[in-house]
């Protein structure tokens, strides 16, 4: 049987109605609002430009960790080991930005 790698994954944050949509091959990070009323349905991208490409964008490459403080994640490319902070907002401050 062939053990299949997800593309995509969906991380809880500490808010009930907000999750983090990885593409787990190219590094891509979305914000993810669930809700009753249709409008409150969102879906906003904190990072525009892929981390990987090509060959190089294999499913598995990126992960995303919790740390203590609810709006950060670190991104890891567990191929290479570069990290991210990524932080997800509510008001328009999301982003992206390398730990070097």
């Amino acid at each position: 049987m062939e053990v299949r790698i997800p593309s995509h994954k969906l991380v809880a944050t500490q808010n009930m109605w907000i999750f983090l949509k990885l593409d787990t091959r190219k590094g891509l990070v979305k914000m993810l609002q669930y809700s009753l009323d249709e409008k409150n349905r969102l879906e906003v991208p904190i990072n525009y430009l892929p981390l990987a490409s090509g060959a190089d964008a294999i499913p598995g490459r990126f992960n995303l960790y919790p740390t203590q403080n609810m709006w950060n994640f670190i991104l890891l490319d567990e191929a290479d080991g570069r990290s991210w902070q990524v932080q997800w907002s509510t008001d328009g401050k999301e982003g992206i930005i390398p730990i070097n």
